[in-house]
């Protein structure tokens, strides 16, 4: 498991940041919480609820990629 790649890449912090955005925002506009995210996405609630909060730091990018992926209804 990648973690805390980002520490000493703000591009790949900033990319982290990125997705859990577009990730919130999606999850805002369907007014979908954790508890509904994280089995849509395949992910526990708590990583969920991180992902919702912005604290991104030590999820790996693949599982912030795939879950907006999820989310959009697009193959990954």
């Amino acid at each position: 498991m990648e973690t805390f790649e980002a520490v000493g890449d703000p591009g790949l912090l900033h990319q982290k940041n990125a997705l859990a955005g577009w990730i919130a925002l999606i999850a805002e506009d369907r007014g979908l919480g954790a508890e509904e995210i994280a089995p849509i996405a395949e992910i526990d609630r708590e990583l969920a609820a991180a992902i919702l909060g912005g604290t991104v730091m030590g999820v790996p990018l693949s599982v912030l990629d795939r879950t907006l992926r999820t989310l959009e209804n697009r193959p990954h």
